[in-house]
């Protein structure tokens, strides 16, 4: 008994009661509710985009990318596209101000980064109209969020620094390069990941700016292809991510490069711009020459497919080449491990490797109830192995 009054219990799925919590009295901290009523008859709001489709203002994107690829140079290039109201690799970003904040470069490099990006637009410093800000931090301590004592993220000094200019220049774009650099918790602990991110959407939201994050990502990212870092909270956190990779394989050309969306809640995924390097800035590639980035997109399609159908049956799971609940391209398509490829790219890797004996579609069963399932080849100890056909099925 809570004085005369009896103490309400809220009772858990076990069975037992468990004391409220204690309601503590509203205030102008806490966020006001919102009635969905009230939207009948008004406009849908549009959504805000950096880039139509791949970066959306008002939230974080994160952009990973192994060293030494050129993430930074792409990032601005973007910036300096912005700026000038361009079109790069073929895309046309907001026309806005950016805020770059570079942890890794002195400013001499981005003196000459910026020298060449703006030489490929036929451009001048003078261009730029007091456009783009840099704060070079390559020789001071860029931490931006640490935690305290009880594993709680808390703003440095020079975040707020950095909250300041950011609200008095109004930009549309603020890059943050890297996470390395900036982020000073743990990045194992996903609490702490996931607050810096939400820190940074605040920002975003006041400002009504995109917050471009630059990353590594982890060799398990990299050996993956999905680009990850060593927390999945960096890919859940973020609403929109993409992957800068590069050519690999006997004769890829070693300056060129594919950005894929890899995650886009509010756009499509799985959509790559091919694009090669040429005297200092990315330039999009020849489409009437062969692209080695498609190579690089199949490649990695066919890598997935062989390690999910390897996966699926070590544990016993059955997929097949039949359009079914079991449809190998639709069950993988859902997996975790897909490395954001859709089933469409799956459905060509399937058909690819069937078609050059990579994988294999065996037959099982009685008579009256014969069932396919796909192998990969240098796996089948199937004794039914016999009965595999020589090409893709028919009716995929």
């Amino acid at each position: 008994m809570e004085g005369n009054r009896p103490m309400k219990l809220a009772f858990r799925t076990d069975g037992l009661a468990t004391p409220l919590p204690v309601p503590v009295a509203a205030n102008d901290n806490f966020p006001k509710f919102v009635d969905a009523s009230l939207w009948e008859g008004r406009p849908v709001p549009e959504r805000a985009w950096y880039i139509p489709g791949m970066v959306p203002s008002r939230t974080v994107t994160l952009l990973s990318g192994d060293g030494g690829l050129g993430k930074s140079l792409l990032a601005i290039q973007l910036a300096v596209a912005s700026c000038l109201n361009a079109e790069t690799i073929g895309i046309r970003p907001e026309h806005c101000r950016v805020v770059y904040v570079g942890a890794e470069d002195e400013v001499d490099e981005f003196h000459r980064r910026m020298h060449s990006v703006l030489g490929a637009f036929g451009k001048s410093f003078d261009d730029l109209e007091g456009r783009f800000v840099l704060l070079p931090l390559a020789e001071s301590d860029a931490t931006l969020s640490a935690p305290d004592k009880a594993g709680r993220m808390v703003p440095t000094p020079l975040m707020g620094y950095l909250i300041e200019k950011i609200v008095a220049f109004e930009p549309g774009l603020v890059v943050l390069d890297t996470s390395a650099d900036l982020f000073g918790g743990d990045e194992i602990k996903r609490a702490q990941v996931r607050q810096f991110v939400a820190d940074l959407r605040k920002i975003a939201i006041r400002v009504n700016c995109a917050i471009l994050l630059l990353s590594h990502p982890s060799v398990a990212g990299m050996q993956s292809g999905s680009g990850t870092s060593g927390s999945t909270a960096w890919n859940n956190s973020v609403r929109s991510r993409l992957y800068l990779t590069a050519a690999t394989g006997d004769g890829a050309d070693p300056d060129a490069r594919v950005l894929t969306t890899m995650k886009a809640n509010y756009g499509p995924k799985g959509d790559a711009i091919s694009m090669q390097w040429r005297t200092g800035a990315f330039a999009v590639m020849d489409p009437s020459k062969p692209s080695p980035a498609a190579g690089i997109l199949n490649k990695r399609a066919d890598t997935i497919f062989l390690a999910l159908l390897s996966s699926f049956n070590r544990q016993g799971t059955n997929v097949g080449p039949n359009r079914s609940s079991a449809y190998a391209p639709t069950v993988m398509a859902r997996h975790p491990d897909s490395a954001g490829i859709n089933k469409r790219a799956l459905e060509l890797a399937m058909h690819r490797l069937l078609d050059v004996g990579m994988v294999q579609t065996v037959t099982e069963g009685p008579p009256s109830k014969r069932r396919q399932r796909l192998v990969v080849s240098s796996e089948n100890f199937s004794p039914s192995s016999s009965e595999l056909p020589t090409g893709p099925p028919t009716d995929c």
